[in-house]
């Protein structure tokens, strides 16, 4: 794990001293999310001994703290004793990121995109540790995979995860790449940018195929991605096919309606 020294500081930074007529706060709910940001802004699961390190507190200190955030799941305690986000931080989030408009209007046209062409859709976004799917809607053609809310991608093996390669942050995203080995990078990155979708056949699920296409806003910022599935052979997997143009098309029209 990288030193604790390393992450970003928490987002809330340290008020100052309390001035008459200021609004009275609870110190330790602050302190709470001080630590969430923390664990959040990490690459992997965190100590106790570098979380007290980041606030500048004493390990028996925020090991209440922690005992508080895991009990009510907003925190888990991973098998080695470190800590990483919980279930109750993954549906808040995901709860946030359902009321904004882009990704209202997202998911809206996903939705109505599967129901065009019969197969499985889903909506994902950057998250802190990767491509993360926010909406899933099942094909008309049931498939055999694991595709929900929460569940994390990787880069180099994923339709979806190639989009955020090839026009996602760098600084975010290649670390990961990199992780997963990097093999090809930039021959992937090249082929995605030159046909204008992320493209999968196996690569990451046997028998299963899909295409993936970016919904840009203000400008050339990625916001989320598209992507279709299906099973290989049954599934239109070309970029130019019937199923690509769909895709694109609806995903270019997100994003003009973005400022993209």
């Amino acid at each position: 794990m990288k030193p604790i020294i390393r992450l970003q500081t928490p987002a809330r930074m340290p008020t100052a001293e309390a001035k008459p007529g200021d609004r009275k706060g609870v110190q330790s709910v602050e302190r709470a999310f001080d630590i969430m940001h923390i664990v959040a802004a990490a690459p992997g699961p965190v100590g106790v001994a570098e979380i007290a390190q980041a606030l500048d507190s004493s390990p028996s200190k925020v090991h209440h703290y922690l005992v508080s955030l895991v009990r009510c799941g907003a925190l888990r305690q991973t098998g080695r004793g470190a800590y990483d986000l919980g279930a109750t931080s993954l549906g808040l989030g995901l709860s946030a990121l359902s009321r904004l408009d882009t990704v209202e209007r997202t998911c809206d046209r996903a939705e109505a995109l599967r129901d065009e062409i019969g197969e499985a859709v889903f909506v994902a976004v950057w998250g802190n540790r990767g491509p993360t799917i926010i909406r899933y809607f099942e094909g008309f053609r049931p498939l055999a995979v694991e595709a929900r809310a929460g569940l994390v991608l990787p880069v180099l093996t994923s339709a979806t995860g190639r989009v955020f390669l090839a026009w996602g942050n760098e600084s975010q995203v290649l670390p990961l790449a990199e992780e997963e080995g990097g093999g090809e990078m930039e021959q992937i990155r090249h082929h995605t940018l030159e046909i204008g979708l992320g493209r999968v056949d196996g690569d990451l699920l046997p028998r299963i195929a899909s295409l993936s296409a970016p919904v840009f806003s203000y400008g050339t910022d990625l916001s989320l991605a598209v992507t279709v599935l299906g099973w290989s052979g049954d599934f239109d997997d070309k970029a130019d096919g019937a199923v690509g143009k769909s895709l694109k098309a609806a995903c270019a029209a997100l994003s003009t309606e973005f400022g993209g």
